[in-house]
């Protein structure tokens, strides 16, 4: 007598066939196998408890008490069986889980929303027409730990400082130039290059620091040792001191493209750039209302024009 391990579930199947039809070449014919197949794996499960299951007779085949046993129990698997297989196509119906994207408060409130919400008051840097189906309901964060889908910013050459098994995927590079309000550069006088913005009142964003990308910038802001700088903690927040021609920032190329007050200064400008990328868990990922997200804003990142390095 062996010891009996069940590793396909058809063999409780095939008893609860030779059982309801007596019979193993009808058994077979359900089942889609050859009676000889019948006979062995019966034959083998017989074997390994040291007992028949069947009696067989030319007339056809019967339980025996220890078939009748395992019988109540094999119908008990099946009953089950059939209620897991409805599950599996009840999740079919399942409602498409919230999906939450992480950025800054600039991509996400002038890049990314727009682009995903549907907010068409303005030009943008990502192509709204690439949605073409129905997203899933979402949500915004500036913490990436709290989300399924995070666009992070690096200094250019270094990769998001992530761990465990995630999916990172570069989708471009997001230029900078100096910005300001067009009432403001309409009074400015004697400005011929980079260096001379060192002269004006400055308006800066405290994260600019941390990126050496962005280091010309980096170098003004730190040759006035804090004289004429207002800093801000984000995009947003420099608007209002921004239009109000308190001064001069950098913010993306595209700005201008969503904020008509706004216009580029004038001068040649030194390489400002972060790279973009999208990370993702790769448990998250195979959600797909999760992966079609991601691949979607990789496309819209990556076909846009505004986010190709200079």
């Amino acid at each position: 007598m062996g010891q009996f391990r069940l590793h396909d579930w058809n063999d409780v199947r095939l008893v609860i066939a030779c059982a309801e039809h007596r019979s193993f070449a009808a058994a077979a014919a359900v089942m889609g196998i050859d009676q000889t197949t019948v006979s062995r794996r019966i034959s083998n499960m017989e074997a390994a408890i040291g007992r028949p299951l069947f009696t067989r007779r030319r007339s056809g085949a019967t339980p025996t008490p220890a078939g009748e046993a395992l019988l109540e129990r094999a119908r008990a698997m099946a009953a089950l069986a059939d209620d897991f297989e409805g599950a599996m196509q009840g999740l079919t119906a399942f409602q498409t889980p919230k999906v939450t994207v992480a950025a800054s408060e600039g991509l996400l409130t002038y890049t990314l929303i727009p682009a995903l919400m549907g907010q068409d008051k303005h030009e943008l840097p990502l192509d709204r027409r690439m949605v073409t189906a129905r997203l899933p309901k979402l949500a915004f964060t500036t913490t990436p730990g709290k989300a399924d889908i995070s666009v992070m910013a690096t200094s250019p050459g270094d990769l998001p400082k992530v761990s465990g098994a995630v999916h990172v995927r570069r989708v471009g590079t997001m230029n900078f130039v100096p910005v300001a309000s067009r009432d403001f550069l309409h009074e400015l006088r004697g400005v011929s290059n980079f260096d001379d913005l060192a002269e004006l009142p400055l308006l800066d964003i405290g994260i600019y620091r941390a990126i050496r990308g962005l280091d010309a910038w980096n170098g003004l802001v730190a040759g006035k040792q804090g004289e004429d700088v207002a800093v801000a903690p984000n995009t947003p927040k420099l608007q209002r001191p921004l239009l109000g021609g308190e001064g001069i920032s950098i913010l993306p190329d595209y700005s201008t493209l969503y904020e008509h007050r706004l216009a580029a200064v004038d001068v040649e400008t030194p390489s400002m750039a972060v790279s973009l990328w999208l990370v993702s868990h790769e448990d998250t990922l195979r959600e797909p209302s999760v992966r079609e997200l991601y691949d979607l804003l990789a496309g819209m990142f990556t076909a846009s024009a505004w986010y190709r390095e200079k």
